[in-house]
């Protein structure tokens, strides 16, 4: 039996991330948010700098 060696296709940029591994990373970074959390709907441009 000859074994064939066919790697994957290398990208032309592999320094870019894929749709696939966006949407993984994604639910990475926000596996623990509280969706029911005060100022959820606020990004932390919108929050006052005295709070």
């Amino acid at each position: 039996m000859a074994q064939e060696n066919n790697p994957r296709a290398t990208p032309k940029d592999a320094t870019k991330a894929t749709e696939e591994q966006r949407e993984l990373q994604n639910e990475l970074d926000h596996q623990h948010d509280d969706p029911d959390a005060p100022g959820r709907h606020q990004s932390r441009n919108q929050v006052a700098d005295e709070t």
